[in-house]
This record gives C-alpha cells, sequence and structure tokens, in this order.
C-alpha cells in the first residue's frame, strides 16, 4: 500500500509516521523546503511542496492508496492563515487527490467543529471537512480533543511553567473541561481506518477533566506543589487583543480564549464502536513519557 502524510513534521504527523514506518508501506510525505523530517526510514519519500500551491501537489498524490491528511494551525503567522493554510489548503489538495485517484482520505479535524462554530479554527476545520465530504473520495474524519504526548505544545508548555515558575496561570476559572487524549491511542486509531468508510468519529480520553484537575494531575506526576495564580478572562481577551496586533504568531490569541471557554468534550460511543481501543487516562499517559 502507497501512503501519503501531509503535516508529518507537526506534532500528529510525526508520531504517525513513526508508526505507519514500522509497517510495510511505501510512504511519501509533503514537505516544505523549510522543515525537517528527522529519523524516517528508507520506505519513506520526501516530495517538496505545500497544500497552498496546488501545482506542487501532483508528484505526492501520484499513486497513493490512503491520503493522510494532517496540515493544520493553532494560530496565525505572517504566512499562515486558517482561509489560506486550512481552508484552501485542503480543497487544493483534495481537487488533486481526485485527479490522481487516491482510494480514501483521513483528516484530522477537531472537537467542536460544526456548521454553527464560533471560532475561525472550527469554521475552517468545517469548510475542510466538507471538501472532503464532497469529494467523492471514501474518508474518515476524526475529530480529537485534547491531545498531548512527547513533543505537543499543550502538556510541554504546562509542564515547563510547573518546573520552573513557583505560579501556575489559570485563565478564568479553570472549570473549562477538556478530554485529553493520549497521542499513541490517536495514532493506533487511525492506522485501523481500513474497514471505515465515510465517518465523522469523534475520539478523546476516558476522562472529562477541568482544566484545574489536569494541572493537579500534572503537579503530581512531577512531583511538584505550585500554587494556581488565577487571571480573568475579560482582562486575557485584552491582552490577547493587543498581542495580535504586534506579534504572530501571538502566544495566546482571541480564538483560543473562545475555543478554551468552550472546553472540548466528546461522545466517545461511535469510536468505541469502531474500535478496539482503551485510551489511557491523563496520568496513566503523562506517566508512559515523563518518568
Amino acid at each position: 500500500m502507497k501512503i501519503g502524510i501531509t503535516g508529518a513534521s507537526g506534532f500528529v504527523g510525526s508520531h504517525l509516521l513513526r508508526k505507519i514506518s514500522e509497517q510495510n508501506h511505501d510512504i511519501k510525505i509533503l514537505v516544505h523546503e523549510n522543515r525537517k523530517i528527522i529519523g524516517y526510514s528508507d520506505n519513506v519519500e520526501l516530495c517538496d511542496g505545500s497544500v497552498e500551491d496546488v501545482n506542487s501537489l501532483e508528484d505526492f498524490c501520484e499513486g497513493l492508496d490512503v491520503l493522510y491528511h494532517l496540515v493544520g494551525i493553532i494560530a496565525e503567522t505572517n504566512t499562515k492563515t486558517f482561509k489560506k493554510t486550512v481552508a484552501v489548503g485542503t480543497q487544493n489538495i483534495i481537487d488533486v487527490a481526485v485527479k490522481k485517484n487516491v482510494q480514501k482520505i483521513v483528516y484530522l479535524s477537531a472537537v467542536g467543529t460544526s456548521e454553527k462554530s464560533l471560532s475561525m479554527y472550527h469554521q475552517t476545520k468545517f469548510s475542510a471537512e466538507q471538501a472532503v465530504m464532497s469529494s467523492q473520495i471514501p474518508y474518515v474524519i476524526f475529530r480529537p480533543s485534547i491531545l498531548y504526548g512527547q513533543g505537543d505544545g499543550f502538556i510541554s508548555m504546562l509542564d515547563k511553567l510547573i518546573k520552573y515558575s513557583p505560579f501556575v496561570p489559570v485563565i478564568g476559572t479553570g472549570k473549562y473541561k477538556m478530554q485529553p487524549l493520549y497521542i499513541d491511542d490517536l495514532v493506533a486509531m487511525m492506522t485501523q481506518v481500513e474497514d471505515i468508510k465515510n465517518e465523522i468519529i469523534e475520539v478523546g480520553g476516558p476522562e472529562k477533566l477541568e482544566y484545574l484537575k489536569i494541572l493537579d494531575i500534572l503537579k503530581k506526576v512531577l512531583g511538584k506543589k505550585r500554587l494556581n495564580f488565577f487571571l480573568p478572562t475579560m482582562f486575557m481577551k485584552f491582552v490577547a487583543s493587543f498581542l495580535e496586533r504586534i506579534v504572530k504568531p501571538a502566544p495566546i490569541t482571541s480564538d483560543q480564549l473562545l475555543m478554551m471557554e468552550l472546553g472540548s468534550t466528546c461522545d466517545l460511543t461511535k469510536m468505541n464502536k469502531l474500535f478496539s481501543i482503551n485510551p489511557v487516562s491523563l496520568e496513566d499517559g503523562l506517566q508512559k513519557y515523563m518518568r
């Protein structure tokens, strides 16, 4: 089987590439010339290109049986925007995938994505999902909650704060809920889609945890006692608005604050029906790579 991966240098992509490289597949990965893919095996072919440049996708999509489309951003930069990179970028690669007769598409979306989404992040994820579903190519769309593991951008940031600061900032009440999913569990599901067709699957960990509880668990795993320092949400919205004007990507954005307030939990009924995987708890997952 020939498998293609976009976003292979990212958090999810790097873990998926490592897993698929262990199997008997030919793999093609789409690579920006300024990105490094480290530790790939002999069965991996690098293809220069970008989802924002439709002409660069022809060679990459040639002969693919399965396309994993993982390109995404959490905050806009001077060159990457939600519309250009996520919405238009996905439409670009879908157009070429149709032309090149790709047999299946696996797309990484997010919990909270819907036609009525308020955040730009979710709005463009929805546009991308629509492009995938309207392609007539069999698809599997994953909508994960918060992801964590070696090299993530969520727990890694909290890890540094807890290790090196006497206080841990908490925006608002800290009672907004998340359903953290360990990256190995997501990758295991993403590599078991051979018999799944035309499904949107919400995936998350076994626990719906308030942010404050996530901090407590992480402090316990790290063996650190730290005080929480609460920051009013309205103040942080002002800070985010200011930062977005002067730096890209901003360390905190208005879009991220909106998503934070909405939380990130999901219904695991379909996940449990389709996959014989029991996701690990947050504490057990952290112990796997932080010990």
